[in-house]
């Protein structure tokens, strides 16, 4: 089989917005010729049941009703999801089945046998240690076995996670790569001087006032009491909070109590840049008590290093692993409100800020971003083609 004009297929168990990482790769294979289409679940029916994007087809199963976060409750709706998916790949007759997290691989695999296409199981994150905050321990067991099996099956494995990348190496025969969450380096360059300075003035912040940041999803897993706590001891620094998850009421009620902090809504994809350099300081700690934890790579950390910013990060997982190679930010031993301040104390330095925030950058440049990974992603096709 040749590398040109492939028709990949990738099932998707959310409805497409669309999800960026997907949107990536769906978008570079489509720049490199080939046809590409999304099968996505609309549990709720509420985009259009098919559009094209870029490209790319996007075709939604709408006739399964479920919502997010339904926890073992799912297990009722997705083999309904998985069937009508099937039938629909069918009809495509696909080359690649691209599946995205466990929850679809199920359908590459049945594919696989009635087809004989390729099969790539694309892991976004270590799928049972992040559904063990919604399964009962049976369930993520049973997931962890199922998911080794299934991995029997595939042609290659793509992880988010160089940690994830490792563990899964040492048990597949099949190539495993780590494709990061990263950014794209035209979005970054875009931004000018005077977009972050309005952005600046909107929040109330002079060029010299100290603006310290989260920018993400609000799930269990991210230290953002203790951030918020920390403002109690750094009076004159502003700390803003974007983002939306499980975690916001809490966050909302702590933030109440500090005229420093400010929780702001979820950002659009478009707004991330310049709200990124707008910032001095970005913050993400995560749970180290969580699995998930150690597997999490994430999209706020390639954010800071293209913006250029310094980031406070504990040592879990890949976000240690990356802050510590590149020397992107300070890593600290634990979470508490004291550490995180003086830590933001030894940034106040601009030039450790600018040292600090400059190594980020470069290293963004040369491996840490959304162009390098797409390159690295045609590699993996035409090697898993050409075996």
């Amino acid at each position: 089989m040749s590398m040109s004009k492939l028709h990949v297929v990738m099932p998707l168990s959310n409805a497409y917005r669309p999800d960026p990482r997907v949107e990536r790769e769906a978008q570079a294979l489509a720049a490199a010729g080939h046809r590409v289409s999304i099968i996505a679940w609309d549990r709720q029916a509420k985009l259009a049941p098919r559009e094209q994007q870029g490209g790319v087809d996007v075709i939604r199963v709408q006739g399964v009703h479920s919502v997010h976060g339904a926890g073992w409750r799912q297990l009722f709706h997705l083999p309904r999801f998985w069937r009508a998916s099937i039938r629909l790949a069918l009809a495509l007759r696909p080359d690649v089945l691209h599946c995205h997290d466990l929850d679809t691989l199920y359908i590459g695999w049945q594919l696989k046998r009635r087809l004989g296409c390729k099969l790539i199981y694309d892991s976004h994150e270590h799928y049972p240690a992040v559904m063990s905050l919604y399964l009962p321990a049976p369930l993520i067991k049973a997931l962890a076995v199922w998911e080794r099996w299934l991995m029997r099956q595939v042609d290659a494995t793509i992880t988010a996670s160089t940690l994830l990348r490792d563990e899964f190496r040492e048990r597949s025969a099949s190539p495993v790569v780590s494709l990061g969450n990263y950014q794209e380096l035209s979005a970054y360059a875009a931004v000018t001087a005077d977009e972050v300075a309005a952005l600046r003035r909107e929040l109330g912040a002079s060029a010299e006032d100290l603006l310290v940041a989260y920018i993400g999803a609000l799930p269990r897993d991210r230290m953002l009491l203790p951030l918020i706590a920390t403002a109690a001891l750094l009076p004159d620094v502003g700390f803003h909070l974007w983002g939306d998850g499980l975690q916001r009421a809490e966050v909302e009620r702590a933030a109440a109590a500090h005229p420093n902090v400010t929780v702001h809504g979820w950002l659009a994809a478009h707004a991330l840049p310049r709200h990124f350099r707008a910032m001095d300081i970005i913050y993400y700690c995560l749970r180290a008590d969580y699995p998930g934890a150690v597997y999490n790579a994430p999209n706020s950390l390639s954010h800071a290093m293209l913006g250029g910013r310094p980031i406070i990060a504990n040592d879990v997982g890949d976000l240690g692993r990356i802050v510590r190679t590149t020397h992107c930010g300070l890593v600290i031993d634990e979470t508490t409100p004291a550490r995180i301040a003086a830590a933001i104390t030894e940034l106040r330095d601009p030039a450790l800020r600018a040292e600090l925030g400059g190594k980020g950058l470069a290293a963004a440049r040369q491996t840490y971003n959304a162009e390098a990974m797409q390159q690295e992603l045609l590699r993996l096709y035409a090697e898993v083609l050409g075996r």
